[in-house]
């Protein structure tokens, strides 16, 4: 994989040399190749797919409880049939909640891979031999796992938005894009996810000793994501423009914090201990 032109202004040549190395042994790694093709195509692709024959297929008896979860819909949505409003409220409750997942997750996998495989394999005492600086292998495996996950994430979002045309067009839906809460979720939320995830893998690297066991723990930290989004039904709230821009601008605060606490104590004696 060849790292675009714009990153040779801010990445030394050792720095790519380790960067690269990283992609070999990620997508080398099956079950971590594995993760980083199904988790977009499942969150992204077949679950939204699944409400779609959902809504589709469903008999009316079957979709009384609507009622209630017309709750959830705005003004200009209450002329919606109980099939629009089921495929609505899953793309505007649930559908940021999947989309926004793969970014959180796959950071943390690639990341998990980069940094507590080096431990794993026995690798990191070599790695420290090398011309490089701690600073350099901090940066270089940092930016490899940013660069890994945005193309996923970005991989995901082709698959979700060509997912939810259909949908859109089957079920005689508002465009989702219209909801300018996403414009927020895709240029600022997931980026502070994948952020998040990469920093939050380093500061276990000092800890963690298997890529399985940091991955399970990266499970947890979606959680109360998950929460945030699934309270929603309970009506006390709903996720908007403003509550993403919020959401965003702590992610952003909580990576800040993050970034500068990993940089330093990204150092050989704490990592060698």
């Amino acid at each position: 994989m060849t790292l675009p032109r714009i990153f040779a202004k801010v990445i030394n040549p050792r720095e790519t040399g380790l960067i690269r190395k990283d992609f070999r042994e990620i997508w080398s790694n099956g079950v971590v190749r594995a993760l980083l093709i199904l988790l977009p195509t499942v969150l992204a692709g077949v679950i939204p797919i699944i409400f779609i024959v959902l809504a589709s297929i469903l008999p009316e008896e079957s979709m009384e409880s609507m009622t209630q979860m017309r709750g959830l819909l705005g003004e200009g949505q209450q002329y919606m049939n109980d099939r629009q409003s089921m495929f609505y409220i899953f793309s505007d409750c649930l559908g940021p909640m999947l989309f926004l997942l793969v970014p959180l997750l796959i950071s943390c996998v690639t990341a998990a891979t980069s940094f507590v495989g080096e431990r794993q394999n026995g690798t990191l005492e070599t790695l420290f031999l090398t011309p490089m600086t701690t600073r350099e292998i901090f940066k270089a495996k940092a930016v490899g796992s940013v660069i890994l996950s945005v193309v996923a994430t970005l991989a995901s979002f082709v698959i979700y938005l060509v997912v939810m045309i259909v949908g859109d067009v089957m079920l005689g839906v508002t465009f989702f894009l219209a909801n300018p809460s996403w414009i927020v979720i895709v240029l600022l939320v997931a980026p502070a996810f994948i952020v998040f995830g990469v920093l939050f893998m380093v500061l276990l690297n000092a800890h963690g000793t298997s890529v399985g066991e940091s991955m399970q723990i990266c499970g947890y930290v979606a959680l109360p994501f998950i929460f945030l989004f699934i309270a929603q039904f309970s009506g006390a709230f709903r996720l908007n423009v403003g509550w993403y821009l919020l959401l965003a601008g702590v992610i952003w605060i909580v990576d800040l914090f993050l970034w500068r606490n990993t940089a330093r104590h990204f150092t050989t004696e704490r990592l060698l201990r």
